[in-house]
């Protein structure tokens, strides 16, 4: 009896220990992954009402968001639009559309490939032909034509003629020199015809090296409009070259690098770029000067594509020679968002052309962050400074004459490519609102 009793309780313990081994397997093979909590969550009082008043301007922003977000796709929206837009790319027009530095006013054009047009780019892959009409009612018309050849005989060899006509119909000015008065407020109508040309020599995907030289004929005419007086009578006894126009022949020499990964979204890689340019009075201009030009840029990435920090370091000198002068339209110009290679350069809160002088130095920083991703679609936010100022000589320099400004952005962009930038700056000279479809830098 107390045989079996004892076989009756080894039984037993061995029916434990196998059921304890299944339990124990089981529990580690459901609790492999799963998180161990020594205690109850519960949420602190405090810092759940702190949050909730942290999230709820942004609450604000992504509720109609994600509304846009379901209509699109609900109406396939992007896939049309994507559409539409590659037949128009194949039949060789590209649509432009942005918004005018001046004004709010927005502009139009598009971007004719004339091979793609004729049928004729596979046959002539190397060759290009481009014409370019953009429109902005009552600032601006532009036309410009461009003809050459890549990859002359399968090097590295590139040259092209180019044609453009250009018509300002409001150029605002304030004086020249880092010391001028927004009181001092006048406009000016411009208009450029220019005929030149252009071959380099490309050394790698990232390394180009330019030579071109051109023909500028410009006149300058008077207008006072939107409360501004007319230049001639503002600055009237003043020496301000270049105020009856020139005739001027431009020989210039640029060498350019650039590893960025898009040129217009990039997330990382730098660019550089050196331009040496001489330029010759004719007709009886009095111009004849030197211009000296850097503009470089490093892109940083913070352990993700997602968080960006951009750094740009812009400087120009313009040095007369052989008692020469610089014409005022060509000097170095700071003020307004600078998204344009026309335009002057980014020193926001101020606005277009606020600064006029032979020499400027600017320092652009620039923080991007990546807030929602959609497919191809980005909506990034971003933190900007900019420092800058314009000065005659080198040795004028002031740091006291420095001008500074400070704001935030709102970039959207689609396939790399910006369809809106939405940014506000303030500085000593007040708050400005910028809309553009394309990043200063």
């Amino acid at each position: 009896m107390i045989a079996r009793a004892k076989k009756l309780f080894c039984f037993l313990c061995l029916g434990l220990f196998v059921f304890a081994l299944i339990g124990y397997g089981e529990e580690k093979k459901a609790d492999l992954y799963a998180p161990v909590y020594t205690k109850p969550l519960s949420a602190e009082p405090l810092k759940g009402v702190f949050s909730r008043v942290l999230e709820f301007p942004f609450k604000l922003i992504k509720w109609p968001m994600d509304q846009g977000i379901i209509f699109t796709e609900n109406h396939r929206l992007d896939k049309k639009t994507k559409w539409i837009y590659e037949q128009a790319l194949k039949q060789g027009i590209k649509p432009l559309f942005g918004f005018a530095d001046v004004s709010a006013i927005p502009y139009y054009g598009a971007e004719l490939n004339l091979l793609t047009i004729a049928r004729q780019k596979e046959k002539y892959p190397d060759f290009f032909a481009t014409t370019t009409i953009l429109h902005c009612p009552s600032v601006f018309f532009n036309v410009g034509s461009e003809i050459g050849a890549q990859k002359i005989h399968g090097t590295g060899f590139h040259a092209k003629g180019l044609f453009n006509y250009d018509r300002q119909e409001k150029e605002p000015f304030y004086g020249i020199g880092p010391h001028t008065s927004m009181g001092d407020s006048t406009s000016y109508r411009m208009e450029t015809t220019q005929v030149g040309a252009r071959a380099g020599y490309e050394f790698s995907p990232t390394i180009d090296l330019v030579a071109g030289f051109d023909y500028k004929k410009v006149n300058i005419f008077n207008r006072a409009h939107d409360g501004k007086g007319d230049i001639r009578t503002i600055f009237s006894g003043q020496n301000i070259p270049g105020i009856g126009g020139d005739d001027l022949l431009n020989y210039s020499l640029t060498l350019g690098r650039d590893t960025r990964d898009s040129k217009d979204d990039a997330t990382c890689g730098s660019y550089q770029k050196f331009l040496f340019q001489f330029t010759d009075g004719v007709n009886g201009s009095p111009a004849r000067f030197f211009k000296y030009q850097i503009d470089m840029a490093k892109y940083f990435r913070l352990a993700s594509p997602r968080r960006v920090l951009v750094a740009r370091l812009f400087a120009e000198h313009n040095e007369k020679i052989d008692h020469g002068n610089i014409p005022f339209y060509e000097m170095a110009k700071l003020g307004g968002a600078g998204t344009n290679v026309r335009d002057s350069e980014a020193l926001r809160s101020f606005v277009y052309n606020r600064f006029y002088g032979e020499s400027a130095l600017l320092l652009n920083l620039e923080y991007r962050y990546t807030v929602m991703e959609y497919k191809e679609f980005k909506v990034k936010t971003a933190i900007f400074s900019d420092t800058g100022e314009v000065f005659g000589k080198i040795h004028q320099f002031r740091l006291k004459d420095l001008r500074e400004s400070y704001g935030i952005g709102l970039y959207i962009s689609y396939a790399r490519n910006t369809l809106l930038n939405f940014s506000v700056a303030h500085g000593n000279e007040g708050t400005y609102f910028y809309i553009k479809n394309k990043l200063a830098f």
